[in-house]
């Protein structure tokens, strides 16, 4: 009798046989889109900056605009990527009712699936799952909004929103002024433009802000508030941060942190979201 069992031949042959197909949990995952936001295609990549080109990964891509009631939010759509609206108990809907569906979307609720062209490649699954969960977190924002709570920690750490007295021109609007502007096609460059403009008539409604923030150098930390963040300071330790765009709202909150990391000493710094740090004992000489 051996003490070995034979290796199990017919089921890796089964496996090597049959179609291998791989999916991404995330990606696969079904959208659910409130009623009152809508979602629509634009035929060219999204700009962070109008005065770089975008970057490689992006140059073939194109963007989802999504509109809601706080707001708008693009996410890039690579050109692999595709969209399916489900008609009702998750029926998928033919090309004719797709169009439909997602004029639909913003008077009722509406349910989005995602797909790649090819599964079995890496870097589709994985922009698979990164579009969905940009989307997801587009569509939290402009439904309900993001929101981020810093903590200062320290002797003399205070933070106070004032009024800007010398408000500057967004990126947006002094990236359209140039000349070094890149855009794919002048359809972009008037889609920018009209951003622009929603951003200069935010301006005349809502007064430039800034945060002036002392903790501890010789010097206040004057950072202004940029376009779509909505800043508050319930406590002079505490700074709440909302906002539509996830990026931009994590991008603040981050450069305000770098200002004074949590360090594990004293157990001092700026603390975003409830973050914690474990103390370490100096070393004596």
């Amino acid at each position: 009798m051996s003490f070995f069992a034979a290796p199990r031949a017919s089921l890796r042959l089964g496996t090597a046989l049959a179609p291998h197909v791989r999916h991404s949990h995330i990606g696969s995952a079904l959208l659910s889109v409130p009623a009152g936001i809508s979602i629509s295609e634009l035929p060219f990549p999204p700009l962070s900056n109008p005065l770089r080109a975008p970057p490689a990964a992006l140059r073939h891509a194109r963007s989802l605009l999504v509109a809601g009631p706080k707001g708008k939010v693009v996410v890039p759509l690579q050109a692999y990527v595709q969209m399916r609206w489900l008609a009702a108990e998750g029926a998928e809907a033919t090309k004719e009712t797709a169009a439909a569906a997602a004029a639909a979307a913003a008077d009722a609720g509406q349910t989005l699936q995602l797909s790649v062209v090819d599964s079995r490649v890496k870097t589709q699954r994985a922009t698979w799952g990164l579009t969905r969960a940009l989307l997801a977190n587009a569509l939290t924002g402009v439904s309900a909004g993001h929101a981020v709570q810093l903590k200062l920690v320290g002797v003399g750490y205070r933070a106070t929103l004032e009024e800007d007295p010398f408000p500057r021109a967004s990126a947006l609007s002094l990236a359209l002024a140039s000349s070094r502007a890149s855009f794919a096609s002048p359809q972009q460059r008037l889609t920018y433009q009209a951003f622009a403009a929603e951003e200069e008539a935010a301006r005349t409604t809502h007064k430039p802000m800034r945060l002036n923030i002392k903790l501890g150098y010789s010097h206040p930390v004057i950072m202004p508030v940029p376009h779509g963040i909505d800043v508050n300071v319930p406590q002079p330790t505490v700074i709440e941060l909302r906002g539509v765009d996830r990026e931009n709202l994590g991008l603040f909150a981050s450069q305000i942190r770098a200002w004074r990391r949590p360090e594990p000493y004293k157990g001092k710094g700026i603390f975003v979201n409830g973050e914690t740090i474990k103390l370490r004992t100096a070393k004596k000489k």
